[in-house]
Parts: structure tokens; C-alpha cells; sequence
């Protein structure tokens, strides 16, 4: 079971669409969206350091790679503190599907600077991606409403695809669960340095959670990133990206399910789909 990516599959589209529905819960009361990034990070490090025990010891032995880390860990700083911001802005189905926009920049960013062959179903599958994501921007009275969370979102998914076109095959080189301990921590560090933030500072802007839900979150989120990282290390990326992009639509149902969101049901489970039929088509 530890071995298997349908496993990690599971795990990853369960840990998501919890860490989605309960952050989204338990962040109304956000004061400052710097200092929930830097404690929801260091709720995920520990988590992360739980893991460690479970997979084998390993350090990059090459000095580039730590370099080409602490690139890739100051966008994640970036992103991760967009992204903050942004969840608490969108519907957890939105940002799933906002998220898939980084799919479509790496395959841009393939062809301008990796030289990739220009094939016409990858380029079928970034247009559907990209239309399905133009018509979430959509009001109900049909038209478009492009506010922050969206232009945030926009730019961290730029972002992360600069970041994991730098990032190939990094994690490889690292205990895993040391590797997720550093993708949260060090970008947390970052952010409190840069963002000049203090003890009580973060102490205060805590006391606005309920500390059940907040340890969740980082739990969830410390299960996602772990758990997509040792997918796409047991299987090949054509498989598994597709399969990640369910938490769109699982994301969807549940909100129809439990919050019973009815109203935009049938339009984000089709946009779903075609965002699923998009990777389906870049990865193939």
C-alpha cells in the first residue's frame, strides 16, 4: 500500500478537498493573511516532520540542488501567500479549478524554453482548460467579474509553474517527508522575515481560529503535499496529473452535497470536466 500510487491517488483527493472545505470554513475571521500563511506552514512542518521516520534517509550530494531549492522555496513563499489570500476570497471548487492554470503554463513554458513539439491535442487541451477558467469569471448576469482572488490566484499559478519548471525531479534527492518539512518551513521563514512579523504578532492573529479546524488544515495539507509528490514518484505524470484534477469536481459535488449550492452545480461540474479532459489531453 505504501508502494502504490492509486493509494496516494486517494489519499491526495481526500486530504485536498478537506484542506479546501476546511479552510475555507475556518478562515472568515483572517485579520492578516501573511501571518495565517506562516502558522498554517509551521502546523504543516510538523506534521511533515511525523513522516519522516517512514521513508528513506537521503540527502542531495550535489551543491546546485540546494540552490535550485532555495530558488524554488522563494516562490513558494510568493505563491503560498497568494494562495492564502485567494482561498479566502474563492469557492473551494473555484480555486481547485483556478489551480489547473499552472498546467497550461508549464506547457507554454515547454515550448518557448524547453523546445517541446508543438502538439495540436496539448494545445486542444490548454485552450479547454483556460476557456473553462474564463467562464468561472462570469456573474450570473454574464459578465465578467475579475476580482483580486482571481488576479491572485492567476499569479500564483505563474508562479508555481516557474517554480516547477525549475523544480525537476528535486524531491527525489530528499527524505520525503524532510523535503515536505522544507517546502512549508523555509517559505514560512521567509515570509516572517520579509513581512517583519513578530511572535505575538502571529500569537494574535491565531486566537481568531478554532483550534480543532486549524490543526486539520495543516494536517490535510501536510497529507496533500506528501501524498501528490510520492504519487508522481510511483507513476508517470500522464497518469496521475489527470487524476489530481478530480478535486475540481469533488470539490463541486461536495458543495452541492453539504452546503447544498445548487445553483452553480451544473455549470462548475461541466467546467470540471472539461478541465479534466484538458490535462487529460496535455499529459497524454
Amino acid at each position: 500500500m505504501w508502494n502504490s500510487w492509486q493509494f496516494w491517488v486517494v489519499v491526495y483527493l481526500v486530504s485536498t478537498v478537506m484542506f479546501s472545505q476546511v479552510f475555507h470554513a475556518s478562515n472568515r475571521k483572517m485579520k492578516d493573511a501573511g501571518a495565517l500563511t506562516i502558522l498554517l506552514e509551521g502546523c504543516t512542518a510538523f506534521f511533515a516532520c511525523l513522516f519522516i521516520p517512514f521513508f528513506p534517509m537521503k540527502w542531495p550530494t550535489s551543491f546546485e540542488v540546494y540552490i535550485t531549492l532555495g530558488i524554488v522555496m522563494i516562490l513558494y513563499a510568493i505563491t503560498d501567500r497568494l494562495n492564502i489570500e485567494a482561498r479566502y476570497g474563492l469557492a473551494p471548487s473555484t480555486f481547485s479549478m483556478l489551480k489547473q492554470l499552472s498546467t497550461v503554463f508549464l506547457m507554454i513554458f515547454g515550448f518557448l524554453f524547453l523546445k517541446e513539439p508543438f502538439v495540436l491535442k496539448k494545445v486542444i487541451g490548454a485552450c479547454l482548460i483556460f476557456l473553462s477558467n474564463i467562464f468561472l469569471a462570469f456573474d450570473n448576469n454574464g459578465k465578467i467579474h475579475l476580482n483580486k482572488y482571481f488576479i491572485m490566484s492567476f499569479i500564483s499559478n505563474f508562479l508555481f509553474a516557474i517554480a516547477m519548471l525549475i523544480n525537476v525531479n528535486i524531491s527525489d534527492n530528499f527524505n520525503l517527508g524532510i523535503y515536505t518539512l522544507l517546502t512549508v518551513s523555509i517559505p514560512a521563514l521567509i515570509i516572517f522575515i520579509f513581512g517583519k512579523y513578530s511572535i505575538k504578532k502571529l500569537q494574535k492573529e491565531l486566537s481568531n481560529y478554532d483550534k480543532k479546524k486549524f490543526l486539520l488544515t495543516g494536517f490535510s495539507w501536510a497529507m496533500m503535499l506528501l501524498s501528490s509528490v510520492r504519487a508522481y514518484q510511483l507513476e508517470s505524470v500522464t497518469v496521475v496529473a489527470p487524476l489530481l484534477t478530480l478535486t475540481a469536481i469533488l470539490n463541486v459535488i461536495y458543495e452541492f452535497v453539504v452546503k447544498k449550492n445548487k445553483q452553480e452545480f451544473f455549470t462548475k461540474l461541466l467546467l470540471g470536466i472539461l478541465i479534466f479532459i484538458g490535462v487529460l489531453l496535455i499529459k497524454s
